[in-house]
């Protein structure tokens, strides 16, 4: 009897060891607040995932909507005419998330997730 009982403690506390250790999954989040700081931050992770040039951004930015699309400028020609397949690139998404106390910039397109340290935010 004393056998079987500690067995089933041992089995249980084994599986609530492993529940409490797995990592918590991102949800995506919005922004407590916004201040040029932030703002920083955000530009060069963005930077950071995507290369290229600092990107500006609204001062308003993931505070209505999780998601962030950045559209590529349209090239045009000396005609005034967008250059033939400069409008098919791709918006660029980007979508803020919180995973435990952690803020991060999560970029699809490369399956990356960066922390924001210095950023406070909250799940939707």
């Amino acid at each position: 009897m004393n056998k079987t009982l500690l067995l089933t403690c041992t089995l249980l506390a084994s599986l609530a060891g492993c529940k409490s250790t797995q990592a918590e999954q991102p949800q995506d989040a919005t922004l407590v607040r916004v201040n040029p700081g932030v703002i920083t931050e955000l530009q060069q992770a963005i930077q950071s995932a995507k290369g290229g040039a600092i990107v500006t951004l609204a001062d308003n930015v993931f505070t209505k909507s999780s998601e962030l699309l950045i559209d590529h400028g349209t090239n045009k020609g000396p005609d005034g005419l967008p250059i033939m397949g400069a409008h098919a690139i791709p918006s660029e998404k980007f979508v803020l998330q919180k995973s435990g106390e952690q803020c991060l910039l999560y970029y699809p397109k490369k399956e990356l997730r960066i922390p924001l340290p210095n950023v406070e935010c909250e799940v939707n």
